[in-house]
């Protein structure tokens, strides 16, 4: 690893509460094996670490503007902090998030290990939020496997949607139910597709949606 080999580790922090930042920056500098260096030279950083207490939507953006300054030369990014939604997970990993550390459950020894690890190129998720992350790459995958049929197929998503659902067995009312739409609306998806499939009911029409993958 590098730090055995008396190699220094460039470091970019920033935090969400001064005091944290301050405690956290003389830990770092206490450390032979780290520099820190400031932020508006973020590129030539060999880690950028952010400890937060709850990701929001204005860091992610910060961290979005990192990636973009640093897309020729990506930077690992290690997050420390205790609340993050599956889609902000999601988000920092594909800003440049390696190392994941929850922030009450560990220690700054952790945070020190975290830091060197993604120096080395090692990237760590916690168990409890692999699975998120995992629910949440899929939910885009199907997201952009369905926007693409879409296209293709010249079938809305909505359609799409109704359809499926009809294939499942539901009636109108509880499609309605389950998109929040009014029944009619749902009534009226389902006319459309079938007038312009030139289909008798509901279940041609679902059949001719299997038929040509659109479900």
């Amino acid at each position: 690893m590098r730090d055995s080999m008396n190699v220094p580790i460039f470091v970019a922090l920033r935090a969400s509460e001064p005091l944290l930042e301050h405690a956290v920056r003389a830990y770092l500098e206490s450390c032979p094996h780290f520099k820190l260096v400031p932020n508006e030279v973020l590129p030539g950083a060999d880690v950028s670490v952010l400890l937060v207490d709850m990701m929001d939507d204005d860091w992610l953006k910060v961290l979005r503007h990192d990636a973009q300054r640093t897309a020729d030369v990506p930077v690992p990014l290690v997050v420390m902090a205790d609340q993050i939604t599956e889609t902000q997970l999601t988000l920092a990993v594909e800003y440049g998030l390696t190392r994941f550390v929850h922030r009450s459950s560990s220690s700054l020894e952790e945070l020190v290990e975290a830091i060197v690890e993604a120096s080395a190129g090692n990237c760590h998720v916690p168990d409890d939020l692999v699975s998120h992350l995992i629910t949440e790459l899929g939910r885009l995958q199907r997201r952009q496997n369905v926007t693409t049929l879409s296209r293709e197929t010249g079938t809305s998503v909505r359609e799409m949607e109704v359809l499926r659902m009809l294939a499942e067995g539901m009636n109108s009312f509880e499609i309605a139910q389950a998109m929040s739409y009014s029944e009619r609306t749902v009534k009226g998806v389902i006319q459309d597709v079938m007038k312009r499939w030139k289909v008798r009911n509901r279940t041609e029409a679902v059949a001719y949606a299997i038929r040509a993958g659109i479900i």
